[in-house]
C-alpha cells in the first residue's frame, strides 16, 4: 500500500509555496524533511503542463491532490472482465 509523504492538500500547498519562491528540490527536501526522492515523485505528481517565470515545471496542490484522490478511489479494484460465452 502507498504511503503519500504528502498526506493533505495543505500539505501540498505548502510544497506549492515553497517551490515558487524558487527553492531547488534539494532545499525543499531539506526544508520539508522528505527525501529527494518524494520531491522529485511529488512535483511530478502536479505538474500542470505550464511554466513559472524562471522556465521551471509549475506545480499545482490541487492537481496533486486530484491525482491522489483518483487512486485512492481504485485501490482494491478489479479490472472488469467479461464472461465467455460456453461452447
Amino acid at each position: 500500500m502507498a504511503d503519500y509523504a504528502f498526506r493533505t492538500l495543505e500539505d501540498r500547498q505548502k510544497l506549492q509555496a515553497l517551490h515558487e519562491t524558487g527553492l531547488s528540490p534539494r532545499e525543499l527536501s531539506e526544508k520539508t524533511g522528505k527525501t529527494i526522492t518524494v520531491i522529485y515523485t511529488e512535483l511530478r505528481r502536479g505538474r500542470d503542463g505550464t511554466r513559472l517565470n524562471d522556465g521551471r515545471l509549475k506545480y499545482d496542490a490541487r492537481v496533486a491532490q486530484g491525482i491522489v484522490n483518483k487512486s485512492l478511489e481504485r485501490r482494491g479494484r478489479k479490472a472488469p472482465h467479461t464472461e465467455r460465452a460456453a461452447n
